[in-house]
C-alpha cells in the first residue's frame, strides 16, 4: 500500500476530503499531512526494535584506526547491543557511556586487554586499536522506513517498510491531537494495535533447557 493510500484511508476516518495527490499538493491541509505522515512513521520507528529494520555492521581495523564511521542508514544500536568478535568471546567489550570517562582514557592511556567503545562524532570509537585480523560486528536499527531504502516519504508511491495499519492509526490520532480534537479513543486503538504488532514481531520464544541428557537441535545428546 502506498503512502497516498494510507493517507486516503485515514482521511476517510477524519472526515477530510479524499486527496487525489499528496506530495505535489500545495494546499495547506495536505502540506501539513506530508509533514505529519513522516513524523508518524518516525514515531513508529523509534518505539521498538523492529525485526525488519535490524541490521548487522562489520568493522575491520587496520592497526591504527580508532574511529569507524557508522552505517549510512544508522538510527541507533539495538537494545543491549555490544561489539562481538572472536577475541571477545570470554571478555566482552565495554561501552563507555560517560564521555568524560572516554576523555580520561585518552588523557591517561594504559594498555588493556578489554575493548572499550563509545559513539560520538558520527563514529564508533574503539580502544585499544583494532588489529587487522580481528573484525568486529554489532547490531543496529536502520532508519530506512520507506521503500526499504530511504528515511522519509517524498512521493505518493512510496511505501512504508513497517505495519501500514499502524501508520494509518498513528496519522488519525495525531491529526486529531494536532487540531485540538478529542483523540482518546483513536490513541487507545493505536496503542492496542502497537501492542499486537510488537507481540507478533517478536516471533516464538522457545525455551531451551540445559542439563544431563539434553538433546540439542542437531540431534546430539550431551551428558
Amino acid at each position: 500500500m502506498s503512502v497516498l493510500s494510507v493517507v486516503r484511508d485515514a482521511s476517510t476516518s477524519l472526515g477530510l476530503e479524499i486527496p487525489s495527490v499528496l506530495f505535489t499538493n500545495t494546499s495547506r491541509t495536505w502540506v501539513e499531512m506530508q509533514a505529519l505522515v513522516n513524523e508518524c512513521a518516525r514515531q513508529i520507528l523509534e518505539d521498538y526494535d523492529w525485526q525488519a529494520l535490524k541490521r548487522v555492521a562489520t568493522i575491520t581495523g587496520d592497526g591504527s584506526l580508532t574511529a569507524f564511521p557508522l552505517p549510512a542508514d544508522y538510527d541507533r544500536m539495538v537494545r543491549d547491543a555490544n561489539l562481538q568478535g572472536q577475541s571477545l568471546t570470554y571478555y566482552p567489550s565495554n561501552q563507555v557511556s560517560d564521555f568524560n570517562e572516554w576523555l580520561q582514557i585518552l588523557a591517561f592511556p594504559i594498555d588493556t586487554w578489554q575493548q572499550r567503545w563509545a559513539i560520538f562524532g558520527g563514529n564508533l570509537n574503539i580502544l585499544p586499536v583494532l588489529p587487522v585480523t580481528e573484525p568486529l560486528v554489532f547490531g543496529y536499527i536502520s532508519n530506512n522506513i520507506v521503500n526499504g531504502s530511504q528515511d522519509e516519504f517524498t512521493a505518493d508511491t512510496d511505501t512504508f517498510t513497517l505495519d501500514e495499519r499502524l501508520l494509518k492509526l498513528s496519522v488519525i490520532w495525531n491529526w486529531k491531537a494536532k487540531n485540538g480534537q478529542d483523540y482518546a479513543a483513536e490513541l487507545q486503538r493505536y496503542e492496542e494495535a502497537m501492542s499486537r504488532a510488537k507481540f507478533k514481531d517478536q516471533g516464538s520464544h522457545r525455551t531451551i533447557f540445559s542439563g544431563r541428557g539434553t538433546r540439542w537441535p542437531t540431534g546430539q545428546s550431551f551428558p
